[in-house]
C-alpha cells in the first residue's frame, strides 16, 4: 500500500533543504542541495540541487519516490503568482516521474512558515530578499525580489556587497577604520583587501552565492561591535522593514491585524539585523505584533502540501514545529 508521505523543498539561492514528512507531522528525514535559483544558476546546477535535496530526503527516510504522494514548497526565482512554477515542477518531474509537483515562490511559503495566522507581512532575506503580505481575504503582495543587481535590498549578497565596499573605502583612508578590513581577506583565505579584489573580479569561481555567504563577516564584526558593519546592517534591516511597510499599506492592512515576521538566513545575525528592522516597523506601525517565525520556508512547504492535499495541518503543526526546531 503506498505511505502517506509528502516531500517540502525549499530551494534558496544558495543552499536547498527537503524534509519527508508523514500525516501526523513527523519528519522522517532530510536532504540537502545548492543553488535552486532557475533564473541566476545554471539550469544542470539547478537540477542536481534539486534532484539532491529530494533524492536525500527521499532516502533517509528510508521510503521510495513511488511512496510521496506530493512533492511541494518553493524555489527563488519563482514569483509570488507562482511565476515560472511550471519550469521548475518540471525539472523536479524529470527526477522524479509520476509524483505531482506543485511549487510557490520562495516569499510565500517563507510566509506560511513563519506565520500563525494567514495573513500579515513576512520579510525573506537570504541571498536575495523579498516582501510578502496577505490580507484576511486572502489578497496577496509582494515588493522587492528584483535581483542582485536592481534590487535585494536587505539580502545576504547587499549585505556583502555593502560591507566589501565599506572595507575598499577604509582601506584607502577614504572612510572610517573597520575591522572588515581585516575579517574579509580572513574569510576568503587571502593576505588583504587588494587580493580580496582581485579574486573577486578574477576568480570566475566568485560568483554572487560566494560572495553572499560573506554577509555573515559583517554580521559577525557587527556584533563585536564595529561601527561601520552595523551601520551596513542597520541599513539592510531599515531597507526590509520599508518592504514591509509599502506592502503592508499597498494592502491596506489594519494597525490592528499588523503581524509581522520573517525567514531566511539573513535573519541568523540575531539582533544586529532584527533590532533595527523591528524598530523601523514600529516607527510606522506602532501596534505591529512583531515575532520570531514559527517555522522556516520548508515548513511553510508542508503548510501548502496540506493545503493541497486535504490534510489536517493543524494536528500536525506541533510536531512539526517541534522537528524543524
Amino acid at each position: 500500500m503506498k505511505r502517506v508521505i509528502i516531500v517540502s523543498v525549499d530551494g534558496g539561492g544558495t543552499h536547498t533543504t527537503a524534509i519527508t514528512v508523514d500525516s501526523t507531522g513527523k519528519i522522517l528525514g532530510k536532504g540537502t542541495g545548492g543553488p535552486a535559483n532557475h533564473v541566476l544558476a545554471p539550469i544542470e546546477v539547478v537540477k542536481a540541487s534539486l534532484r539532491d535535496a529530494i533524492g536525500g530526503a527521499i532516502t533517509a527516510a528510508g521510503v521510495q519516490p513511488s511512496d510521496v504522494t506530493l512533492i511541494a514548497g518553493d524555489t527563488a526565482g519563482i514569483g509570488y503568482l507562482r511565476e515560472g512554477a511550471e519550469y521548475v515542477e518540471g525539472i523536479i518531474s524529470e527526477s522524479f516521474p509520476g509524483v505531482p509537483v506543485y511549487l510557490v515562490g520562495d516569499m510565500v511559503a517563507g510566509f506560511f512558515g513563519a506565520l500563525y495566522h494567514e495573513w500579515g507581512v513576512v520579510a525573506t532575506a537570504g541571498t536575495g530578499s523579498s516582501i510578502y503580505g496577505r490580507t484576511e481575504k486572502g489578497e496577496g503582495l509582494q515588493a522587492g525580489g528584483w535581483g542582485h543587481i536592481l534590487g535585494d535590498e536587505g539580502s545576504a549578497y547587499d549585505i556583502a556587497v555593502g560591507g566589501l565596499r565599506a572595507a575598499a573605502r577604509a582601506y584607502d583612508g577614504r572612510a572610517a577604520p573597520t575591522t572588515l578590513t581585516g575579517a574579509f581577506p580572513k574569510h576568503f583565505g587571502l593576505a588583504d583587501m587588494i587580493g580580496v579584489a582581485i579574486t573577486i573580479y578574477v576568480d570566475k569561481t566568485m560568483t554572487r552565492d560566494r560572495i553572499a555567504e560573506a554577509a555573515r563577516v559583517v554580521a559577525d564584526e557587527a556584533s563585536r561591535g564595529d561601527a561601520v558593519a552595523r551601520s551596513v546592517m542597520d541599513g539592510a534591516g531599515r531597507e526590509l522593514a520599508l518592504g514591509v511597510i509599502t506592502v503592508a499599506r499597498n494592502l491596506g492592512i489594519a494597525p490592528d491585524k499588523m503581524e509581522v515576521s520573517w525567514s531566511g538566513s539573513v535573519f541568523q545575525a540575531g539582533d544586529v539585523i532584527i533590532g533595527s528592522f523591528s524598530e523601523a516597523v514600529l516607527k510606522q506601525y506602532p501596534a505591529a505584533r512583531i515575532k520570531p517565525p514559527l517555522m522556516p520556508a520548508v515548513g511553510g512547504g508542508v503548510r501548502i502540501a496540506c493545503e493541497r492535499l486535504g490534510w489536517d495541518y493543524e494536528s500536525m503543526k506541533d510536531k512539526l514545529i517541534r522537528g524543524l526546531s
